[in-house]
């Protein structure tokens, strides 16, 4: 279903126990998923696992369940956040009518259809569509730019984003390139986490699993993205600026401590450990200023003495601005290439 995904991240939210509504979901704590794990659904076979199975599609005699794919979120808004919700499905996973499903034979065009695919210039062109559905005939007009040497910058970071469990072992593995090991975050000042400290076995390490790292390799994706249109950077900050209002609103109240977790003043984008922590407070377990952790972080911009974060957060904090990070990416990129630090 569309909420258990989002952008490149395959576990976003499973229903709660006798799920009545579509509200009534539960997030995942990205920072101690475990290394298995099976969302729970809404939805069961109505036949036999034999029937069933005899009545899927097949892709050159194989199940199409058998082979990596992306799934994106049919059904969107040009009002949201983000009109493109996708990520890469684990092998044996099926899906309702409401999500599409695409494969490649080639698995480099898989990942980097994926990963074009949860950059803002991709999004963009439904975005300015208008439509409201993420339809076949719409995908047969995106581009697939071939081959680049782009793709290894592009391929670490959607794997990083996607490989969340040890299901994903098995694609990690069959793409990994020791030229990752050579790569780094375009942000010279975020040294917390090495982007290049991977190998290529699959480990609970692997996957990027705290707020700021995952939202810059994003920005980083948005970039790559740009460059591999032909776009410059200002046009990239222009498609930002024009169709992406709720996420420009959204970030207008962000931050990130120094362990990278998030502080957002939009319950929409607080994310799993705002929300827990809130939720502690209006239990009696945490001081009641924690009910709403953005007015508490307002309080601390005015007087940092007066605030005292558990140890629940770190100092200093840094505030989102996603303009100022996606130019800052695009100029790096840019030169990387320039000086062959690139290859195919």
């Amino acid at each position: 279903q569309g909420p258990h995904f989002t952008i490149a991240t395959p576990f976003a939210k499973q229903p709660n126990e006798n799920c009545k509504h579509n509200l009534d979901y539960s997030e995942w704590d990205l920072e101690n998923l475990p290394e298995r794990v099976i969302p729970r659904t809404n939805y069961q076979r109505a036949c036999n696992r034999d029937k069933y199975e005899a009545s899927l599609d097949h892709w050159n005699g194989q199940p199409f369940t058998g082979r990596w794919r992306h799934v994106h979120r049919e059904m969107t808004q040009p009002g949201l956040e983000r009109s493109v919700q996708g990520a890469i499905v684990p092998l044996g996973a099926s899906h309702i009518h409401a999500c599409l499903t695409y494969g490649f034979d080639d698995t480099n065009d898989l990942l980097r259809w994926s990963g074009l695919m949860a950059s803002l210039p991709f999004d963009y062109l439904f975005k300015a569509s208008g439509a409201g559905h993420v339809a076949e005939h719409q995908l047969a007009r995106v581009p697939l730019p071939e081959k680049s040497a782009l793709d290894a910058a592009l391929f670490v970071r959607t794997l990083r984003l996607n490989c969340l469990t040890a299901d994903y072992a098995p694609l990690w593995e069959e793409l990994y390139d020791p030229a990752w090991r050579r790569d780094q975050w375009t942000d010279p000042s975020f040294v917390r986490l090495p982007l290049g400290d991977v190998g290529p076995e699959w480990s609970m390490a692997t996957p990027l699993r705290r707020d700021q790292e995952r939202r810059l390799a994003l920005v980083e994706l948005d970039a790559l993205a740009a460059l591999m249109l032909g776009l410059s950077a200002e046009q990239l900050c222009g498609m930002y600026r024009t169709q992406f209002a709720v996420l420009r609103k959204y970030e207008y109240k962000m931050v990130f401590d120094a362990e990278g977790r998030k502080i957002c003043g939009y319950h929409q984008s607080a994310g799993f450990r705002q929300s827990k922590l809130q939720d502690q407070a209006k239990a009696g377990d945490l001081p009641a200023e924690w009910k709403n952790l953005w007015k508490l972080y307002e309080q601390y911009e005015e007087d940092p003495s007066s605030v005292d974060w558990l140890g629940l957060y770190t100092e200093p904090f840094t505030r989102a601005d996603r303009e100022a990070e996606m130019t800052l990416a695009y100029n790096e990129f840019q030169r990387r290439l320039a000086a062959g630090e690139l290859s195919q």
